[in-house]
C-alpha cells in the first residue's frame, strides 16, 4: 500500500523514545501506571440508560410517521444518545490498553458489555487492531488509522469535501476496516453473536424504531458531532510536523480523558482517568506542544484551512520505521512484522 500523497519521514514515531526518557526522569510516573475499576462505573450506568430511551421510542404506529415524533429522536439522538454512545466506544477504547480491571479477560467483558447498546459489533475488532496504531504510529501499510489512498484521492483539500468526509465519516472507517481486515478471531466471533442476539432482544421489545434510535445515536457518536472530532486532533498535522496532538477542553469529563492524547500515546499504561494527573507532573514537557482547547474550532480549522487535507498526515514504511525503532520493539513483534 502506497501513501504517496502524504508527509513522509525516515524517522520512528516519537512516543516510546519520549516515554523511556521522560520515565528516567521522572520515577514518580510508574505509580500512576496500572488500572482503575472506578472507570467501569459510566458503562454500567449508561448502557441501561440508552436502552431505556430507545425503548421510549418504540412506536405504536400511530405517531412514527410523524414530524415531532421523528424530530424528537433526530433531536434526543444527536445531543444526548451520540454523547453517550461516543462515552461507551471511548470505555471500549479503555479496555484496549486493559486500564479498567486487573485482569485481561474482564477488561474483555467489559468491552463486549459496553458494545450491546451500539449495534455494531466492534469491540473486540478494536481490541485487536488499537495496539498496532500506538506501536506502529504512522507505518504506512499498519497503522490502520490512516486514511486510504482513495480518501485521499476523493477528498483532497477541498472544502465541500471535507465537510462530505466529516459528515459521512463512519461509513469510510467502514470502508477502511473492510480493506484492512484480517482473519477474524474467537473473541470477534463472540461479539458478533452476543450483538447479534441482544440486536434481536431489542427489536422484539422496541421496535425497529428503538433500533433506529441507537443507529442514530451511533452515527453522530463517531461522525458529524464535536465529541467525533477527536479523529481528527490527534493526528492531523495542525502545526508543522508535531505528529500527535491534546485537547484540553470539557467534553473530557465524558470520554475517558481521550483528549490527552499526547500523554495517551506517551503512556499508554496510565488509565484515563489519571492522565490530568499525569499532565500536572509533565507540565512543562506537554506545555510546550501545540494543543486544542476545542473541539468545534478542530472541527472547523480542518475544514476550512486551504493546506489541510486527509493527507495532513506523517507517514513512514515500514523498513525506515523499523530501523530507527528497532531497540524499542520486542523481538517477537520485530520478527512478525518486519518482513
Amino acid at each position: 500500500m502506497s501513501k504517496r500523497n502524504f508527509s513522509y519521514v525516515e524517522y520512528g514515531e516519537p512516543h516510546a523514545k519520549r516515554r523511556k526518557a521522560l520515565i528516567q526522569q521522572f520515577p514518580e510516573i510508574k505509580k500512576l501506571m496500572g488500572y482503575d475499576p472506578k472507570q467501569a462505573i459510566p458503562v454500567f450506568i449508561i448502557v441501561p440508560i440508552q436502552l431505556f430511551i430507545a425503548h421510549c421510542f418504540y412506536s405504536n404506529y400511530s405517531t412514527e410517521n410523524t414530524f415531532v415524533y421523528w424530530g424528537t429522536m433526530l433531536l434526543f439522538s444527536y445531543f444526548v444518545g451520540s454523547i453517550l454512545m461516543h462515552w461507551l466506544a471511548m470505555a471500549i477504547h479503555e479496555t484496549s490498553h486493559f486500564s479498567v480491571f486487573k485482569e485481561k479477560w474482564q477488561n474483555q467483558c467489559l468491552a463486549i458489555f459496553a458494545n450491546i447498546s451500539i449495534p455494531v459489533p466492534m469491540a473486540m475488532t478494536f481490541h485487536k487492531y488499537h495496539p498496532l496504531h500506538h506501536t506502529f504510529l504512522g507505518v504506512d501499510d499498519i497503522d490502520s488509522d490512516l486514511p486510504e489512498d482513495f480518501e485521499v484521492d476523493l477528498i483532497g483539500k477541498s472544502r465541500p469535501k471535507k465537510f462530505f468526509w466529516w459528515l459521512f465519516n463512519p461509513v469510510f472507517y467502514v470502508i477502511r476496516g473492510a480493506i484492512n481486515s484480517t482473519k477474524i478471531n474467537r473473541l470477534e466471533i463472540i461479539n458478533v453473536l452476543v450483538i447479534g442476539i441482544v440486536n434481536s432482544i431489542i427489536f422484539y421489545y422496541s421496535g425497529w424504531t428503538g433500533f433506529a434510535y441507537l443507529l442514530l445515536s451511533t452515527y453522530f457518536g463517531m461522525g458529524p458531532h464535536p465529541v467525533a472530532a477527536h479523529f481528527i486532533h490527534e493526528h492531523y498535522l495542525f502545526d508543522g510536523e508535531q505528529e500527535t496532538y491534546s485537547y484540553y477542553g470539557p467534553l473530557n469529563k465524558v470520554s475517558y480523558n481521550v483528549g490527552y492524547h499526547n500523554e495517551h500515546h506517551d503512556f499508554m499504561n496510565v488509565p484515563g482517568s489519571k492522565l490530568p494527573a499525569l499532565k500536572t507532573i509533565l507540565h512543562k514537557e506537554y506545555d510546550a506542544l501545540t494543543a486544542h482547547s476545542s473541539w468545534v474550532n478542530v472541527l472547523w480549522q480542518f475544514i476550512m484551512r486551504k493546506d489541510m487535507g486527509l493527507s495532513s498526515r506523517l507517514v513512514r514504511t515500514r523498513a525506515d520505521f523499523f530501523k530507527d525503532m528497532k531497540r524499542y520493539i520486542p523481538k517477537m513483534t520485530y520478527r512478525k512484522l518486519y518482513k
